[in-house]
């Protein structure tokens, strides 16, 4: 099955929630960072099979709701590749993910994330929801990613 990736728009919202509704991964403010979101389509059909979102903390952002609906490694590495892009056309310069599993540690791990201690980001970023509740996780991690190393 091929997919089309594209920035996500406000025509979007309303199926990007319900999209996510079936997954555990809640959108907080999804209005005000959608401009910050990919979808990943079926090229036939139309059918949103997947989102990638990054939530804007000034010069840095936290990815947020990576979710592919019967995705394959190299699809999750290809919207994750996708993502970096947009924070650089962004003009965003470090971006942080929120980790708790193996599988995905290593798939970050192949794009040269690096893990980074809680104390250790921008405060903005550390006091955000998504941050606070990775912290009640046993085996989160923290992950960042410069985006400076990207190449157009």
């Amino acid at each position: 099955m091929e997919h089309i990736v594209r920035k996500a728009n406000s025509e979007d919202i309303e199926d990007l929630q319900k999209f996510m509704g079936k997954t555990e991964v809640r959108l907080h403010d999804l209005e005000s960072w959608v401009d910050f979101c990919l979808v990943a389509e079926d090229a036939e059909s139309g059918m949103l099979k997947g989102t990638i979102g990054i939530q804007p903390f000034e010069d840095s952002g936290l990815l947020r709701a990576l979710v592919l609906k019967e995705g394959s490694a190299e699809e999750i590495l290809f919207l994750l590749q996708q993502a970096i892009k947009l924070a650089k056309e962004k003009k965003l310069g470090m971006l942080y993910c929120v980790v708790n599993n193996k599988n995905a540690s290593n798939l970050f791990y192949l794009l040269g994330f690096k893990e980074i201690n809680v104390e250790d980001l921008p405060v903005n970023v550390r006091e955000s929801s998504t941050v606070k509740a990775a912290k009640a996780v046993n085996n989160s991690k923290i992950m960042y990613y410069s985006i400076n190393h990207v190449d157009n």
